[in-house]
């Protein structure tokens, strides 16, 4: 009993010693509490099914975040508010900003839907982490180690079996893209460049010259409803709706930024 009660206080004294991480999305929640694994819990800010851009700070967010050593973000233009993060922070918490580290400038934020991209943020991440916290530097890649390689796994099997199949589909707003270059595959159009941007009627018309052309099975969507003008389309060409986020997930047992893959890739299935 001594030696249970012993090693309980070693773990709840390694916990309180953990460098205190806070991500700004759930899908780089995820990725960061892979790596940590065994040595401490980042917290989250904006939780799953909320938009990272339409987002306002709370207090407590605000609390989160002064009191942080190290925040992960996507990028200021990506969540909404986060170009207020520096001012926020104390002196001695990290920034990590994940686009451009990536080397993407004004581009697709939608990151975690790249194996790719994926495995180079966790290089990034792990970096960070010893950086602030060298003392458990090899746990830290051990667990990267072990994420990488399921990571790895996933895409080789996943570019084996869309070679030669072309899904036939378009999305309600720009976040296929970076599955689209890992895969080999490519959307029809996008209605929104941005979650309520578009380029008016002329715009509007390419994309149905485009559906006519080139008819889709599909529109993909992260929103619960899709915009009203992604359903319009939808009635207009009979395109079935599919919410990437109510997909079910081939392995559930495998780690959750890889179900986040597992379900794009279902999604797309049904656009076959």
């Amino acid at each position: 009993m001594r030696l249970f009660i012993l090693l309980l206080c070693l773990q709840s004294a390694a916990l309180s010693a953990a460098p205190r991480v806070v991500t700004s999305i759930a899908p780089l929640h995820e990725l960061t509490a892979a790596i940590m694994k065994g040595i401490g819990e980042p917290a989250v800010i904006i939780k799953d099914h909320a938009s990272a851009h339409h987002f306002a700070f709370k207090p407590s967010h605000m609390i989160l975040l002064q009191q942080a050593d190290l925040v992960i973000w996507i990028g200021r233009q990506f969540e909404a508010g986060f170009n207020r993060v520096p001012d926020v922070l104390p002196p001695s918490a990290q920034q990590l900003e994940l686009l451009p580290g990536l080397g993407i400038e004004n581009g697709d934020g939608h990151i975690w839907y790249s194996a790719t991209l994926l495995m180079r943020s966790i290089k990034i991440i792990v970096t960070a982490l010893t950086k602030l916290d060298p003392g458990n530097q090899a746990q830290y890649r051990m667990n990267a180690s072990s994420l990488v390689e399921a990571i790895e796994t996933w895409r080789e099997d996943k570019q084996s079996q869309w070679q030669s199949r072309q899904p036939r589909f378009i999305t309600d707003h720009a976040f296929t893209a970076h599955f689209e270059t890992d895969m080999g595959i490519k959307a029809i159009a996008t209605i929104h460049d941005q979650h309520d941007t578009h380029g008016g009627f002329k715009d509007l018309n390419r994309i149905e010259d485009q559906l006519r052309k080139k008819p889709a099975a599909c529109l993909l969507t992260l929103d619960s409803p899709a915009s009203p003008l992604a359903r319009n389309l939808a009635q207009k060409y009979q395109l079935q709706v599919v919410n990437v986020l109510t997909m079910t997930v081939v392995d559930p047992q495998s780690p959750l930024i890889i179900q986040r893959l597992d379900q794009l890739n279902a999604a797309l299935r049904n656009c076959l």
